[in-house]
């Protein structure tokens, strides 16, 4: 009895403590309550938040430093749009980045750390969630680019119920990593680390395991978040970089991703369908499969024009797809 008073009352302090902050919410719609990041509550977190433009003007508001970190190094913020929010004055206040205390090394370990607690718990609880409370075949995780706007129309639409924030946040990350991304235990996916980044579009090739595809010279690799990078730099690697002994004849080992089982496939054998109304991370993509009759099923079910094998794929076809 005396532990549960004490949760009761530890909770309506730290409601208290929520709801006393008059932190601003500065993004739109039914997704400006989470982080877009790390999914995270934002009034939850109000003494941590930060803001930002990111370079094509989108506003993104993060529950930490380590949101904003994140998006600095995938898309780049708009010069001087940071803020931190303060407190006393209840407002976000201008910060300069450059005297943040906060490196590369930190922002890896702390990576680590939030990829430690989903592993441990959830993956698991937003996996129970999800199989007992949802109305599973309502769910399309495609309609969304960002993990708060699913969390946004998981409360609007009421497909799992009214779930309290803990429940709600693990489903988020469940579906968002595990259903979405393709994140999973599976021995035969493309290994990418952390660090990795596409040297066409310049993102961090490991956040889009469902798409990732790796070209091997030797001892030498560079990871693409999708093929259609992949095949940019393969016709033409130094529009991309100084990058020498990166002929098209020095690749020793070509992988993509299969659509369907996610394993690690050779992308000189593999089956591409192009034109369909599935999109990767940089819009139309091509579409790889390891057997023929899996591409010609995704084509009919997701409106795709053409499978091609990998030689009959031009070096214009990448921009072409980037037009349309």
């Amino acid at each position: 009895m005396q532990t549960y008073f004490w949760i009761i009352v530890l909770s309506v302090i730290a409601f208290a403590d929520i709801s006393s902050s008059k932190l601003p919410l500065l993004q739109s719609g039914n997704s400006k309550y989470w982080c877009p990041v790390t999914g995270e509550n934002l009034q939850e977190h109000y003494q941590t938040n930060y803001f930002a433009k990111l370079k094509n003007g989108t506003v993104r508001q993060y529950s930490s430093f380590f949101g904003l970190y994140s998006d600095i190094n995938e898309y780049g913020i708009l010069k001087n749009s940071a803020k931190k929010y303060d407190d006393i004055s209840q407002k976000f206040v201008s910060i300069n980045l450059q005297n943040m205390k906060y490196t590369e090394s930190e922002f890896l370990k702390q990576k680590k750390w939030i990829h430690n607690i989903k592993v441990k718990k959830l993956y698991l609880m937003g996996e129970k969630i999800f199989t007992q409370r949802c109305k599973k075949r309502y769910i399309d995780l495609e309609n969304y680019l960002e993990l708060n706007e699913l969390k946004g129309s998981l409360v609007e639409s009421k497909y799992c119920g009214n779930l309290p924030e803990e429940y709600l946040h693990a489903l988020g990350i469940y579906l968002w990593d595990v259903k979405k991304l393709g994140i999973t235990q599976n021995q035969n996916t493309i290994t990418v680390h952390e660090d990795d980044k596409c040297p066409v579009c310049g993102m961090f090739s490991h956040k889009y395991p469902k798409w990732v595809a790796k070209l091997h010279y030797g001892n030498t690799y560079f990871a693409f978040d999708g093929v259609k990078d992949l095949i940019k730099f393969y016709f033409n690697p130094l529009k991309w970089g100084k990058y020498k002994g990166t002929e098209k004849n020095r690749v020793t080992k070509f992988e993509v991703t299969d659509y369907y089982t996610q394993n690690a496939i050779d992308g000189f054998k593999a089956f591409y369908v192009i034109r369909s109304d599935v999109y990767g991370p940089m819009g139309n993509e091509l579409i790889p499969f390891e057997k023929l009759e899996d591409a010609k099923n995704f084509m009919i079910d997701h409106r795709g024009k053409i499978v091609l094998r990998f030689n009959e794929i031009s070096q214009s076809l990448p921009y072409q797809l980037d037009s349309k």
